[in-house]
């Protein structure tokens, strides 16, 4: 038989090298954008090992490597899915050896030769048409063997390739001619594995697992069943069909074009929904079923068949998205638009796939929305033009309304007049209107018979049909939408529209045109520039003014006549002769009273006075006046916008922080709606305040709402992180909870830690130990057995004993195959008798068993024993359910504690954990309608169902509580109940109450007309109406089973996180103790340790309070004293400083200008009882006013001083006396303050 070839692999092929020269070592993880089919399960993630291992780890914060493999092989329940190549220790420490791999991602239409040979293979050998979207070639090239030496030439090499759709998924495992060359005969251990478990159930161990190691050490010179080469293996690992979603979604992102090829002109979404009523651009489409939900679309395609679609709650405007394919309102097919965005933003649950969505499909708001300008006539006619003048034309015949042009469209209107009655005056009776693009559209509104309104289009009669998505009846031709309700409108090009509607035999017409034709048109609508002043534009040109008589009016008018340019099929029946109509002025003259009654009934609307007295019918003014005021108010409405929000939308927070965000309302009157719950407040100023107390699901819009009462709504998307440390937070990959606006952010653990919130240290354990070693939850792996070396994980040495099965320490190898989802028996190793060495004790176990030591002992090569054999564990020594072990050396004891517990005695909860279920707890069960091939029992109908129930991928099933008979004429019918039981796993309580029924049907018709095992019973096809669901609790109803009351410890709380299930959490985990308070989860519950900080001393029951300490009050108010002095000292050394500089600077200036001797005359003001004296009296101690005898009724007074007799200011009360003898620094106190005096210096 010749050998299957290696795919080529390295450099050349384009190939990644991974190799680290360690003992052991992982690839880079590998993240399938469709994931990967495995067992029941879609995989996100998967990486490679150096020892021949492909494992999908739950987290991409758990990478284990166990060089080890289990002896017994797969048993389907393993905690770490994986695809085994060739599993056993290698060892590229010593420079021997590398690995490759490369990824192909065949999502489009290209393909590698390689996936093509992949998919030829798989079609050959397992007869299934098989299309690759991505696969993994891994090359472990010249791997040697632990221990490895330098030079080493015993190696191995081999593939494997993983290979999947999106639906099903393949692994094909391929060796070297000759490359396997492993001395396995110096090997400490035979257990090479070959094949592959999900960990849920399904698993295949490779035939040759079974046979001595001179065989299954070398899988290269054999060959599978159904193969004609050797050394190449197919396994399928997927075991249900199921729709991957991400693939469609994929697939379909892959298709689309860039928007920048479809999406020019295509408007905003109108702001609020009463604008979007009026906007005939747009048109209603069955939305969602919230009846609070509204949907818009527009109501033609783009010139290159795009539209967008816009979403209201409550009246305002929630979102909108642009469309490449715009669908027909008419029997329309699955709406592709929606069913991607439900792929990619709702059923994948990642807002990154939402992400590349909207880049696909471009976001739009209402920014740059310009409301249609609309112009319209009615009544006998009453027209106003598109600036908003208003004036009344009673010609008779046809006359061009509306003539308008831009550089690739051409508009044309016409309407027909006639007279109303036997009145002298007139009214619309049909209207026409063209559309020239690339074609060329005429669409005519007739007024009928019976005062209806028969529409053609180019020519034909139109016959509409009821649009379920627009509710109403429409009519849709490339280029111009029809819609017949209350009126019949026509949008062209999903740009103007045309709307008819017919009243008291009369037909009146609103025209909306976008703002690409303004200054572009003319006709009786007048010339669209935003100024009336010109709107009576005549076809050459020249205008006659706005307040015209009636008569000019009607003179220009005419001047629109279209002669014999007529849109209209039919022509006119009878030409106008010499029709002049009555106008108002004439009419007010022949009958003023009648006038008066008229205005005081029309409310002096002149279109209704004129309407009711031209035709002697007061109801058809008021309804005219009616019409006119329907229109201004659509146009008030039109023009009328919600508030405009700014701030932005996205919100991050790391576990408990509180996060404040503020928001700005632009619009008159303008303020946000208030909300309040225990996670989120909003003002109505706009702070927004965020303190995440869990991962329960969060959608909040903020809403803001104008004096208008129009409101306008933003979006909050909010990112929450939980990781145990900030540093781990990984926001750019994030996942929606609960189909919510919060995400949940992954978590990058550092420092050895693992689980989803990087809340688990390392386990010494989780690499796993040599086989027969024991491993200690603290210590990590014990000693390699006797006779072998190495660390516990890794031993070496030759075996060279004369045990038949390898060591006294390997347990008997009883290798059970477990493909996916076929039922098989476990085997009670311990029943029969297995080997356990020494005083170990034997655990049967799903498909194996296991040796342990009793507690306190470590093993030691083969059986137990320590040198704490005469020691035992204190009593008590661990609390609440914890294990006391002896240390085999210093004989210390320590705690293994339950999963809940975080300190070394099992004392101090606060560690998640799964609750058990209470006794109380239902059990889901469905009801079988089975119909065997021949007559039965019910024993043997039992076991036939229990053996097909108890291979489902979940191993839930319980029992049959009931098996039953029945005779329906089908044969020999039974009706089975099953029971299953629920538990706190997310996969558990997912698989039964949503994959249940078909998982059932799946098992069962694998099996149709097989032989089970243990049975002669034959059974017939079963089929999904033959299984009904009995007892199914929601997940809100399984709450109220898993209570968290651990040991009796309070406050624990139940959450439920995704494929996880049910997990109690403590709140000291949710950030229970506020402002950097310590806490512990005691018995009575959480309880916190409040530490002071800055200056702030924390108190409370949650350190929720803070107050400033006492000490540091006393701190600052020492500083304020401190500074205060220190200010009054500088203000004093200042005025000290400055008064000197002025001293300094006087004497220099009166020496430079008075060289002569200094003396200076006082000259007291003249008292009432003394007379003045000789100005250059001299200044004595006689004139100080202490020597005044009635200085005692002297008030004080400012004195003036005089130079030269020149009065300089206000001196102070003097105090001292100067002589030219006496210091100047030396004061003379005075008993009184001294009269008002002048001070002369020379």
């Amino acid at each position: 038989m010749p050998a299957a070839w290696l795919y080529p692999f390295g450099t050349k092929e384009g190939d990644q090298e991974c190799v680290q020269r360690t003992v052991d070592f992982n690839s880079p993880l590998f993240k399938p954008e469709i994931g990967f089919p495995f067992g029941n399960s879609l995989q996100d993630a998967l990486y490679f090992t150096d020892n021949g291992q492909i494992i999908f780890p739950p987290t991409d914060n758990y990478v284990p490597s166990n060089p080890n493999p289990p002896p017994q092989g797969f048993s389907g329940q393993e905690g770490l899915p994986m695809v085994a190549a060739f599993w056993d220790d290698a060892d590229f420490s010593r420079g021997v050896g590398t690995t490759w791999y490369q990824e192909y991602s065949t999502l489009s239409s290209i393909r590698d030769p390689l996936v093509h040979d992949v998919e030829a293979k798989i079609k050959k050998y397992l007869k299934i048409p098989y299309v690759a979207k991505w696969t993994l070639k891994v090359t472990w090239e010249k791997a040697p063997a632990y221990p490895s030496q330098r030079n080493d030439t015993q190696t191995s090499t081999y593939q494997a390739v993983l290979t999947t759709d999106g639906n099903r998924s393949f692994t094909l495992l391929l060796y070297q001619d000759g490359g396997m060359r492993w001395d396995y005969t110096k090997l400490a251990a035979d257990n090479v594995l070959i094949g592959f478990s999900s960990g849920n159930g399904c698993a295949q161990n490779n035939e040759l697992t079974q046979k001595p190691a001179a065989v299954k050490y070398r899988p290269d010179q054999h060959s599978s069943a159904g193969t004609d080469v050797r050394g190449l293996w197919i396994y399928r690992l997927d075991s249900r069909s199921r729709v991957n979603y991400r693939l469609q979604c994929l697939a379909w992102l892959d298709a689309e074009p860039s928007p920048a090829a479809w999406n020019a002109r295509l408007p905003p979404c109108p702001c609020s929904w009463p604008q979007a009523e009026l906007d005939p651009r747009f048109r209603h489409s069955a939305g969602p079923a919230d009846a609070s939900m509204r949907m818009l679309r527009t109501a033609s395609p783009s010139p290159a068949g795009a539209g967008v679609r816009c979403l209201y709650r409550d009246g305002s405007l929630l979102e909108g998205w642009q469309e490449r394919a715009w669908s027909l309102p008419i029997h329309p097919a699955t709406d592709g638009e929606l069913e991607a965005f439900d792929w990619c933003c709702q059923r994948i649950g990642k807002p990154l796939f939402c992400a590349r969505f909207a880049e696909k499909r471009p976001r739009v708001g209402c920014e740059g929305y310009v409301p249609p300008t609309p112009a319209g006539a009615f009544g006998d006619p009453h027209i106003t033009t598109m600036d908003g003048l208003t004036y009344t034309f009673n010609g008779l015949g046809d006359f061009a309304l509306l003539l308008a042009r831009d550089a690739q469209t051409s508009f044309v209107l016409h309407g027909r007049t006639a007279r109303t009655g036997m009145a002298q005056a007139t009214n619309f009776v049909a209207f026409a209107a063209q559309y020239i693009s690339t074609t060329t559209t005429t669409v005519e509104w007739t007024l009928g018979s019976q005062g209806d309104i028969q529409v053609l289009l180019n020519h034909e009669t139109v016959q509409f049909s009821y649009s379920q998505d627009m509710g109403a009846q429409v009519y849709y031709s490339p280029g111009v939408l029809l819609v017949n309700a209350s009126s019949v409108m026509a949008v062209f090009d999903g740009a103007i529209a045309i709307s008819i509607s017919a009243a008291s035999r009369i037909l009146s017409v609103v025209c909306s045109l976008p703002d690409q034709y303004r200054n572009s048109t003319k006709g009786l609508l007048g010339v669209w520039d935003h100024d009336p002043a010109d709107d009576f534009q005549m076809p050459n040109g020249t205008s006659i003014p706005v307040n015209s008589s009636e008569e000019e009016i009607y003179s220009y008018g005419l001047t629109w006549a279209v002669g014999g340019h007529s849109l209209f099929t039919q022509p006119l029946d009878l030409p106008a002769m010499n029709f002049t109509p009555i106008f108002l002025s004439r009419l007010r003259q022949e009958d003023e009273s009648q006038y008066q009654l008229a205005a005081s009934q029309c409310c002096g609307s002149k279109a209704c006075i004129y309407d009711s007295l031209s035709t002697g019918d007061m109801a058809l003014g008021l309804a005219t006046q009616s019409f006119t005021a329907d229109f201004q108010q659509k146009k008030t409405v039109l023009n009328a916008f919600p508030p405009v929000i700014t701030g932005d939308p996205s919100l991050t927070a790391f576990r408990t922080e509180r996060v404040r965000r503020q928001y700005r309302a632009v619009g008159l009157g303008a303020h946000f709606v208030p909300h309040l719950s225990p996670e989120l407040n909003i003002s109505e100023s706009g702070t927004l305040t965020w303190e995440p107390h869990g991962t329960a699901p969060l959608t909040i819009n903020l809403e803001a709402v104008g004096s208008n009462n129009l409101s306008a709504l933003l979006q909050l998307h909010f990112t929450l992180c939980s990781c145990s440390r900030i540093q781990e937070c990984d926001y750019s990959n994030t996942v929606t909870v609960g189909g919510s606006s919060l995400q949940l952010a992954a978590c990058r653990c550092e420092g050895s830690y693992s689980g989803p919130f990087c809340q688990d240290p390392l386990d010494p354990c989780a690499q796993g130990c040599f086989p027969g070693v024991h491993c200690d939850s603290l210590a990590g792996c014990g000693p390699c057995p006797s006779g072998l070396t190495g660390d516990g994980q890794h031993c070496s040495g030759d075996k060279g004993l004369p045990w038949p099965l390898g060591h006294p320490w390997d347990p008997p190898r009883v290798l059970l195959p477990v493909p996916c989802c076929i039922a098989s028996a476990d085997i009670d190793e311990c029943a029969q008798g297995a080997a356990c060495p020494g005083n170990t004790t034997c655990t049967n176990t799903v498909g194996s068993y296991a040796c342990s030591c009793p507690a306190g002992e470590q093993g030691e090569g083969p059986g137990c024993g320590s040198a704490c054999e005469s020691r035992s564990c204190p009593t008590g020594y661990c609390s609440n359910g914890g294990h006391c072990r002896l240390h085999p050396i210093t004989c210390t004891p320590s705690c293994t504690c339950p999963p809940a517990f975080t300190d070394q005695r099992c004392l101090v909860a606060g560690g998640d954990f799964r609750p058990l279920p209470s006794a109380g707890l239902p059990r889901r069960s469905v009801g079988l309608r089975v119909r065997m091939l021949r007559n039965a029992t019910a024993e043997e109908v039992n076991g036939t169902v229990s053996a097909i129930l108890g291979s489902l991928e979940v191993k839930a099933f319980q029992c049959n509580s009931n098996i039953t008979q029945m005779t329906d004429g089908y044969g020999y019918t039974f009706a089975v109940v099953s029971e299953f039981a629920y538990d706190s796993r997310g996969t558990v309580i997912q698989f039964l109450n949503e994959e249940l029924p078909g998982a059932i049907t799946s098992a069962f018709n694998r099996h149709w007309g097989q032989r089970e095992a243990g049975t002669h019973l034959l059974f017939q096809c079963l089929h999904r109406d033959n299984i009904t669901d009995l007892v199914k609790l929601t997940v809100a109803e399984l709450r109220h089973y898993f209570p968290c009351n651990l040991y009796g410890y309070k406050g624990y709380q139940l959450h439920y996180v995704g494929t996880a299930g049910f997990v109690c959490i403590s709140p000291c985990k949710k950030g229970y103790c506020q402002h950097g308070g310590q806490c512990q989860h005691l018995p009575e519950g959480p309880t916190c340790s409040c530490l002071p900080f800055s200056v702030f001393s924390p108190a409370g029951a949650r350190c929720e309070q803070l107050a400033i300490s006492f000490t540091a009050f006393l701190s600052i108010l020492l500083v304020i004293l401190a500074l205060l002095c220190l200010s009054l000292a500088l203000v004093c050394l200042a005025s000290h400083l400055c008064r000197q500089q002025r001293r300094q600077h006087q004497g220099a200036r009166d020496t430079f200008w008075m060289p002569q001797p200094f003396s200076c005359e006082y000259i007291p003001a003249t008292p009432p009882h003394t007379s003045s004296a000789s100005p250059q009296s001299s200044l004595t101690s006689d004139h100080l006013p202490h020597s005044s005898s009635d200085n005692g009724r002297r008030a004080r007074r400012s004195h003036p001083l005089s130079l030269r007799g020149k009065t300089l200011g206000t001196a102070a009360p003097a105090y001292l006396s100067l002589s030219p003898d006496e210091d100047p620094e030396t004061p003379h106190q005075a008993s009184e303050p001294a009269p008002p005096a002048a001070l002369a210096c020379h």
